[in-house]
């Protein structure tokens, strides 16, 4: 039987919807409160100890509290942690970025990958002056309502129309998402040959969820981007620095206009980031008006 801090996993459940501060929980009988963590080792609230397969849902790559990164972060906070201007380590990241990462020629950090896909959405619309999204059925790209769609669809599919993963999303947003099976090239084509001169972008995971990309297909998604005016966002919070330090993109030699950032850049903090093409991400300058805001 395992031992649990029933006290501590009530009170979790008076303040959190469902005890849950995510979208997954425990069965009721191995519900646990996390203590402290260091490396892949994690302890509960009881003392019990385990090893994390989790971590933290991915940004974790070099475990809980390596020392580089906790260095790092205690450094800065003596220096102040938010100034809502540009700073050095916020400079250093960004040229490390474009560095590494193929498609980056320009930076805009946000909170979350969420908000990096999120972001990426509409600075494509803003571009293009489209408002249509193509994405695959079963990517996930956070929580936003342009994200929760056809992720985990029930049902027999109905291509191209999506389906809202989640209440409270209005219609007509699903309206402007566009859905094609992964890895369908001949779905893709069949879906621009009607819709084409709509579409802002083409969203999608250069490896989703566990699914590697057919040979040819992130290339076949690059040409047909170019050749309807569509920008292609690869989302690569989950491949970005993983992969290859330049992610997917690198590894696959296919470049996208734009990507989505997070995870494995952020070492346990709140950081991601939109990056792409310059002459796009300058929607984003505080000289346009009307621009694409953040």
């Amino acid at each position: 039987m395992t031992t649990i801090d029933s006290r501590l996993v009530r009170r979790a459940e008076r303040v959190f919807p469902g005890g849950s501060i995510n979208d997954f929980s425990l069965p009721a009988d191995r519900g646990i409160v996390v203590d402290r963590a260091s490396g892949v080792d994690l302890w509960d609230s009881t003392g019990k100890h385990y090893v994390d397969f989790l971590l933290g849902s991915g940004p974790l790559v070099l475990g809980h509290g390596h020392p580089a990164v906790v260095r790092a972060i205690t450094e800065q906070v003596g220096r102040g942690t938010t100034y809502y201007l540009p700073n050095r380590p916020a400079v250093d990241l960004a040229e490390q970025i474009c560095h590494f990462v193929p498609c980056a020629e320009s930076v805009r950090y946000c909170s979350d990958g969420s908000e990096a896909v999120f972001y990426a959405l509409r600075v494509a619309r803003a571009h293009t002056g489209r408002t249509k999204i193509l994405k695959f059925e079963g990517g996930f790209h956070g929580h936003t309502d342009y994200a929760l769609q056809s992720f985990v669809p029930t049902g027999a599919p109905r291509y191209p129309t999506a389906f809202s993963d989640s209440l409270g999303i209005p219609d007509v947003v699903g309206d402007t998402v566009l859905v094609v099976p992964y890895n369908d090239i001949s779905a893709v084509e069949a879906v621009v040959a009607e819709h084409g001169d709509a579409i802002a972008a083409i969203l999608t995971e250069p490896v989703q969820r566990g699914i590697c990309a057919a040979p040819g297909f992130l290339a076949s998604l690059r040409a047909v981007a170019d050749r309807i005016g569509a920008l292609l966002i690869f989302d690569e919070v989950v491949t970005g620095f993983r992969l290859d330090m330049g992610g997917a993109q690198s590894l696959f030699r296919v470049t996208p206009d734009l990507c989505a950032l997070g995870k494995a850049m952020s070492g346990g903090t709140a950081l991601a980031c939109v990056a792409g093409r310059r002459d796009i991400m300058d929607q984003y300058a505080p000289s346009r008006a009307p621009r694409a805001s953040t």
